[in-house]
């Protein structure tokens, strides 16, 4: 009961936050530009209309799938069909990295990818892969809301894109079939499956594992046929691969806060009318919020569902998490550090802790 109260209260609030930012958009009219109108100023011509095609590599039934598509009814509607915005789930357009790439060129206009494939453009987002520095949603929810996030989102444009929003992936777990994990002493030896991310395989280096690089895609069919022994991904990710059918225990570790950036190509977004680019803008945030909330709703649901299918699933005690940060969350820093910077990583850690003490209260 305390639980659901809890998520209750974080439901109201996250709502009250779509509605100001909602409310907020809807109070400011803009020129052609983009830019804020006096009284009295010209209406802006929103004239002509536009496609937005978003690729995703998830299901249709995906948290930030499901966001998307909140997404997409707002942004059609606000812009009286104007703007339609066509989802592409399941990879239909191919996997993050190739994905990624075309927005990149402009030959897309918009894509959910991982942090790993965003890190090959902008090694700023690298500060994410550092583990064990969020203790709940909550606390990984408001550093990104604040400047942390959106600092983050904008240097993108470096490259040529504009990030919109964090769109839900959920806390990054470990599934086994030999134990459960309750310790690092228990993934010592273990080839756990590991995206190609040179971060996340140094923190299992470090707590004893055998990372090895697995594609999504190809994650079941690694698993059925024992190439790795484990893996880690968010828990929706488990069930929406079906992954309980090759795995036997889910242990809950929440090593990595794992979002994922809904990024725009830049040139595409500026073509939009100013009223537009608002109307996009919050419509990315309403999909960022429908999707966490939606995640954080589900994931009590779908632990029952997974040991509904036999698996078995522990929480890692706090001390032994404590163990596994002391391991793992040092040696990331420093690889973190040598190819950004180690005064970036100690603004990053010094911005976190800012943060959660403003909120530490609430």
């Amino acid at each position: 009961m305390v639980m659901k109260m809890k998520k209750m209260r974080l439901l109201i609030t996250g709502l009250l936050a779509v509605s100001m930012i909602a409310t907020m958009a809807g109070c400011k009219r803009t020129n052609s530009s983009g830019g804020a109108n006096g009284g009295g100023a010209v209406e802006e011509d929103v004239s002509g209309s536009y496609t937005i095609r978003i690729a995703c590599e998830n299901s249709e039934t995906y948290p930030s799938t499901l966001g998307l598509q909140v997404m997409k009814e707002y942004i059609e509607k606000q812009t009286d069909g104007n703007v339609k915005v066509n989802i592409y789930a399941g990879g239909q357009m191919g996997g993050e990295e190739e994905t990624l790439e075309q927005v990149a060129q402009g030959s897309l206009e918009m894509a959910v990818a991982s942090f790993a494939p965003v890190v090959s453009y902008d090694s700023e987002f690298e500060v994410l892969d550092i583990p064990f520095v969020y203790n709940s949603y909550q606390e990984a929810w408001m550093v990104l809301d604040s400047h942390v996030g959106t600092d983050l989102l904008d240097s993108l444009q470096d490259y040529g894109m504009i990030g919109m929003a964090f769109m839900e992936n959920g806390f990054r777990q470990v599934t086994t079939n030999s134990s459960p994990v309750e310790s690092a002493a228990d993934l010592k030896g273990v080839k756990i499956r590991t995206m190609q991310n040179n971060n996340h395989m140094a923190a299992f280096s470090a707590l004893g594992a055998n990372p090895t690089p697995v594609s999504f895609s190809e994650l079941y069919m690694a698993l059925s046929q024992n190439t790795v022994d484990a893996q880690e991904n968010p828990i929706a990710n488990v069930t929406d691969k079906k992954l309980y059918e090759v795995q036997k225990y889910l242990s809950i570790t929440n090593h990595i806060y794992d979002a994922m950036p809904l990024i725009c190509n830049l040139d595409f977004f500026e073509s939009l009318p100013g009223k537009y680019q608002g109307i996009v803008k919050t419509g990315a945030v309403l999909g960022m919020e429908y999707s966490r909330f939606c995640n954080a709703e589900r994931e009590d649901l779908i632990l029952e569902e997974l040991e509904g299918y036999g698996m078995q699933i522990n929480e890692v005690e706090a001390g032994a998490r404590d163990e596994m940060k002391e391991t793992a969350q040092p040696v990331v820093i420093e690889d973190v550090s040598s190819d950004i910077g180690q005064d970036k990583v100690d603004q990053y850690l010094k911005d976190v802790e800012d943060v959660l003490n403003q909120i530490k209260d609430y």
